[in-house]
């Protein structure tokens, strides 16, 4: 209770304040009596403190520091019983006390120490159960509304009618997601006007009170803000409420009733997001056996993919999107997928993407698989996917992850499938976007969009060990490895001319600036090295193979 509450009750008839009186408004949580000369390490924040002052009745000084210690301590006050050790309340000490603001109160001498604080505490007591009740009850009210069907909104307007005072649930961006009818629009934007700073601030994570400046809303002099946290593993928003009395009681009970509404809201947010978290995961189980392969009839998978209305659409396209760091490297996946934290923050992305992705006017379903986001784009026949228009949605793409990037501040890369005809060609479509998006990784790009390119013969030979690729290329030119020096190089730019030309002996003879007569001497003796016909299709092919290994041998 407030400390004005406690010296006005019977017991302190003949109390008076003697210093301090701005203070008298403190919080008082328990009341202690003590006559040490220690006593400033016994004593706790909220505390009022009885005392005879016998312990500093022959050191002055020792008064004035425990009123100090016990301003910074943040005690609730000093209650000195005078003309008993000490007269009177010294004046450099009443001075001290009206600085600090800490309130200094002469008992009388008819009540004993004792009684008065078993009296007091018999009241505090008192008034913590009377708030408890009140709590139960409220928390009570508001649960049976939610168990008989009613909405948010609806609790946000019986928290209006308990408390007097117009309220608003905001999301953790300070956007307004439900408001009371008290709580009007003029009111409204007279608020957002006056407390755009404040509530642009970081995320709650207690009740708090914002002063309102002196001036009337809407008519109504309001002289604080009450703002209380909703959280469920993550931040969901808070609950906004207005007050008019300047009584820290009744804000002590607004904030009783603010807390059990925000503990019901952030229940029933908790079942909606269950509810929509199983419906996610059969979602997400449905992706990832159809992309591995676990789906094996065309009637199964006609029946799972109806419900996302993935059927009867000419092309579909696959698009894998992925932050550029993890959550927490340092961690493994395990303990990531339990920590609260990292769900939230998927979560988030997990919307963010949602919502970016739909501003681009496609049909689409997002799944998640992995640490991928995985997004299935249906188009009609209407929607061409030719190059020109595949370029404009790239472009589109790149300009989302910008935004993520910029004002969400998340690093998002994009991999993109070729487009197919037909729902059960979709994994390809997906593993050919998850390699695009692992192709710019490995490029060390960040926040890219990579559409898949079909790799080359280079790329294909890559994934030959070195060793059969050099075996290959040995055995194909055989004794013509065994010449040193500017023959061999003649011989080998030769043949390669040769083919580059397509056989043609006069086109080779002038890309090589040497006679006709030259080239099929020189094309001769590579036949009698090799041991192999060089106009042989076969064995063309073979030449041809060998020459695209040579850039790797040389890469080494």
């Amino acid at each position: 209770m407030l400390l004005k509450e406690l010296i006005s009750l019977p017991i302190y008839a003949n109390a008076k304040v003697v210093a301090g009186q701005d203070g008298i408004t403190n919080s008082v949580q328990s009341v202690n009596i003590m006559d040490a000369p220690d006593i400033i390490h016994y004593l706790k924040p909220q505390e009022l403190l009885l005392t005879t002052g016998y312990a500093m009745k022959d050191n002055p000084e020792a008064l004035l520091a425990l009123v100090t210690n016990m301003a910074k301590v943040g005690c609730a006050g000093l209650a000195i019983k005078t003309k008993r050790f000490l007269q009177e309340v010294p004046r450099d000490v009443i001075e001290r006390a009206e600085k600090l603001q800490f309130p200094i109160i002469e008992l009388s001498l008819e009540q004993s120490l004792g009684d008065i604080a078993n009296y007091s505490l018999s009241h505090i007591l008192e008034k913590r159960t009377d708030e408890l009740h009140y709590a139960l009850t409220t928390h009570k009210q508001f649960s049976q509304m939610i168990m008989q069907g009613k909405s948010t909104e609806d609790v946000i307007e019986a928290l209006a009618i308990l408390i007097d005072s117009p309220v608003m649930l905001m999301n953790q961006h300070a956007g307004l997601l439900f408001r009371s009818s008290s709580m009007t629009e003029d009111l409204y934007a007279e608020l957002m006007n006056v407390l755009q700073g404040e509530l642009a601030a970081p995320p709650l994570h207690s009740s708090i009170t914002i002063p309102l400046p002196l001036q009337s809303f809407a008519g109504t002099l309001y002289s604080s803000a009450v703002l209380h946290p909703i959280v469920t593993f993550q931040l969901e928003g808070c609950l906004f409420a207005l007050t008019s009395d300047i009584s820290k009681q009744l804000s002590n009970l607004t904030k009783h009733a603010m807390e059990q509404a925000a503990n019901v809201i952030g229940l029933e947010l908790m079942k909606k997001q269950a509810v929509k978290e199983r419906s996610r995961r059969y979602k997400n189980e449905f992706f990832s056996d159809f992309v591995d392969g676990l789906i094996t009839s065309e009637q199964e998978l006609l029946h799972r993919s109806k419900n996302y209305e993935l059927l009867n659409h000419p092309v579909y396209i696959s698009v894998v999107a992925k932050r550029d760091t993890s959550f927490d490297l340092l961690r493994p996946s395990s303990a990531l997928e339990s920590d609260g934290r990292f769900i939230s923050e998927r979560d988030r992305h997990y919307n963010l993407l949602k919502g970016e992705f739909s501003k681009l006017d496609l049909r689409f379903v997002l799944f998640t698989k992995n640490e991928y986001f995985c997004f299935l784009i249906a188009m009609h026949g209407g929607q061409d996917v030719t190059e020109g228009k595949g370029s404009k949605f790239v472009e589109q793409l790149k300009q989302m992850v910008g935004s993520l990037g910029e004002t969400h501040g998340i690093p998002i890369s994009i991999g993109i499938g070729n487009p197919v005809s037909q729902l059960p060609d979709v994994p390809l479509s997906y593993k050919e976007a998850v390699e695009a998006l692992q192709t710019g990784y490995d490029a060390r790009k960040k926040q890219f969009v990579q559409p898949y390119r079909a790799k080359n013969f280079n790329n294909l030979l890559r994934m030959i060990p070195k060793e059969e690729l050099r075996e290959y290329y040995e055995e194909t030119f055989k004794d013509m490895l065994s010449i040193e020096g500017k023959e061999r190089s003649d011989l080998l730019k030769t043949l390669s001319t040769f083919y580059e030309t397509h056989c043609q002996l006069a086109e080779t003879a002038k890309q090589l600036f040497v006679h006709r007569n030259t080239v099929t001497y020189r094309l001769e003796k590579c036949e009698r090295l090799t041991g192999r016909d060089l106009r042989d299709p076969v064995e063309s092919l073979r030449f041809r193979t060998a020459f695209s290994m040579e850039s790797l041998f040389l890469a080494d």
